[in-house]
C-alpha cells in the first residue's frame, strides 16, 4: 500500500512514531527493562505501527553505544535474550527530548492560529 492510499491520520502516525522511536523505546524502558521482541509488541498495541527487526535493533544498538541503554543477556528456558535498561544518561535524554517535543508541539499549535 502507498502512502497516497493511507489516510493522512495513519501516514502521520507512522512518521511521528518513527522519527521519536528512540524517545519511544525510552519511555518504555522507563517503566520496566525490556527485550527487543516485547518492545516492539508494545509499539505496535500503543501507536498500531509495527517494526521491522531492521528498523528496532539498529536502533536498540545505537542507543546502548550512546549509553542511554544498557543490554544484558539473560537466559530463560535455554533461551538467551537481550534486555534493555534505561541508563541514567537515557533518562537525560528522555526528559531533553520530551522537552523539545513539546515545545515543538507549542510551536505547531501556536503558528498554526496566525494563518
Amino acid at each position: 500500500m502507498t502512502s497516497l492510499s493511507r489516510s493522512p491520520n495513519r501516514v502521520w502516525k507512522e512518521r511521528v512514531v518513527k522519527t521519536g522511536l528512540d524517545l519511544i523505546i525510552l519511555r518504555l524502558l522507563m517503566e520496566k527493562p525490556r527485550w527487543g521482541y516485547e518492545i516492539n509488541m508494545e509499539i505496535r498495541d500503543k501507536f498500531e505501527v509495527y517494526l521491522s527487526a531492521g528498523t528496532l535493533y539498529p536502533l536498540l544498538h545505537l542507543l546502548e553505544e550512546r549509553a542511554y541503554v544498557e543490554g544484558v543477556w539473560e537466559s530463560e528456558k535455554g533461551r538467551g535474550r537481550r534486555i534493555y535498561r534505561i541508563t541514567e544518561q537515557g533518562k537525560e535524554f528522555l526528559l531533553a527530548g520530551q522537552r523539545a517535543l513539546e515545545d515543538l508541539a507549542q510551536k505547531v499549535r501556536t503558528e498554526g492560529k496566525r494563518t
